[in-house]
């Protein structure tokens, strides 16, 4: 099978692996909550390679091939699973 490349294909496989590394994120924070994730503990975490081992940073950093520098695309994610924390139970 041939493996998409499309923009659309690489935005939903960065958008897959980072809500992942951010799901991961809100339960090692002080006091369980999604709201208590910020930009610079997500990026630590992202750095951190043994941290959540299943999600592959190789494809959150899709995002840059599709135009979107890696911190703006971890804000923006960050921010919108911020918005639906509590139907997520974080």
């Amino acid at each position: 099978m041939l493996e998409d490349t499309s923009l659309l294909s690489q935005a939903l496989k960065a958008s897959d692996a980072i809500s992942g590394l951010i799901v991961a994120t809100a339960p090692v924070m002080p006091d369980k909550r999604l709201e208590s994730v910020s930009l610079e503990s997500l990026k630590a975490k992202f750095k951190e390679k043994c941290f959540a081992r299943g999600v592959k940073r190789e494809n959150i950093m899709l995002c840059e091939e599709i135009g979107i520098p890696l911190d703006e695309f971890l804000e923006i994610s960050l921010n919108a699973l911020k918005e639906i924390a509590s139907e997520l139970g974080l």
